[in-house]
């Protein structure tokens, strides 16, 4: 019993890799011998139209200078059910190739574009929180950049620092558009001796990282029986991923119920970002900016959900309270008036 409850602990280290909305922690390991393996993914893709991307968001870029999301990270299988960290987003405006200020700290590759080149930057942090880390030894403090072509919305620079447990490294992904390259490079400074891994691959057009991907997936028209298909560069890999629209649907918040989109992420199976079976949905706010509200990852291992913590205080319900009805006292002072 004792090990069993070890060994579903230990599992959530694997699952945490679904938080990246979120590309923080990449899991391609085969499923353990002591896991159910489903006999099929459910994670399929169905025949529906594909919607051409949008790569152009005019001037201003419709989000905001500063914005910054906050989602609490909870796993659950019985019998667990925790709060496992946070995930923050932030995007930090634009920025050009002179003056890339502040610098990201680690940066272990070259990187020099032209001084006229303009860039969205974007920064992503995730933190393990819980008692639940504390048992299983899992500190989690890993930190994510990524400068975007601000004409095309491509990836140009991809950072990853990964400080989890006793590991600690980082790695660069350079987009060489001249060449049509991707130079990968990773270096683990828990073995300093330890030579760099690099590689070099192809560069697909378009490409962006997984972080991005999702603000990508904001600027659509999200419009229901459609797929969305975006080049994934993560990891010295590349991916197509898909995105299924759903039906609009409301949604309880700490808001009140708000008016979203429902959309099913294809994540998972063969020849996918995991390669583990399981199926992902997640809610974003019916309007210009398709803010997400919610996540649902679902796997063998268990189930992970992403709730934004800071929507409550800058919402716009969609559906207000009525107002209170008229004091009798207040009509009665009028009337005497």
């Amino acid at each position: 019993m004792h090990r069993n409850f070890v060994t579903l602990l230990r599992t959530l280290s694997a699952v945490l890799c679904l938080l990246i909305l979120l590309s923080a922690f990449k899991c391609n390991s085969k499923p353990k011998s002591d896991q159910a393996t489903p006999p099929s993914n459910p994670d399929t893709t169905p025949a529906l139209p594909l919607a051409t991307l949008k790569r152009e968001f005019g001037n201003p870029f419709p989000i905001k200078t500063g914005e910054k999301h906050v989602f609490e990270i909870r796993f659950s299988r019985f019998p667990i059910y925790a709060t496992v960290g946070t995930i923050t987003f932030e995007f930090l405006g634009l920025t050009s190739g002179a003056r890339l200020e502040p610098k990201i700290a680690g940066l272990n590759a070259d990187f020099a574009p032209d001084s006229a080149e303009q860039f969205f930057r974007f920064r992503a942090s995730v933190i393990s929180k819980g008692i639940l880390i504390a048992i299983i030894g899992v500190d989690v403090k890993d930190r994510f950049e990524t400068l975007l072509d601000a004409r095309d919305f491509s990836a140009r620079l991809s950072f990853k620092e990964i400080k989890e447990a006793r590991k600690h490294t980082v790695q660069t992904s350079v987009f060489d558009r001249d060449r049509k390259t991707v130079q990968f490079k990773l270096n683990d400074l828990a073995k300093p001796d330890a030579p760099a891994r690099e590689k070099t691959y192809e560069l697909k057009d378009g490409s962006v990282d997984l972080l991005t991907s999702f603000y990508l997936m904001r600027m659509q028209k999200l419009k229901e029986g459609q797929i969305l298909r975006i080049p994934v560069s993560d990891d010295d890999e590349n991916y197509e991923f898909e995105i299924v629209v759903g039906k609009q649907e409301k949604l309880s918040t700490d808001c009140g119920k708000v008016k979203t989109i429902r959309l099913e992420p294809k994540m998972f199976g063969p020849g996918r970002f995991f390669k583990r079976p399981g199926e992902m949905t997640m809610w974003v706010t019916d309007d210009k900016l398709h803010t997400p509200l919610r996540l649902v990852a679902k796997t063998p291992s268990g189930t992970l959900s992403a709730k934004l913590l800071n929507f409550k205080n800058n919402c716009q319900i969609t559906e207000p309270d009525p107002p209170d009805p008229p004091d009798p006292e207040d009509k009665k002072v009028t009337s005497d008036k």
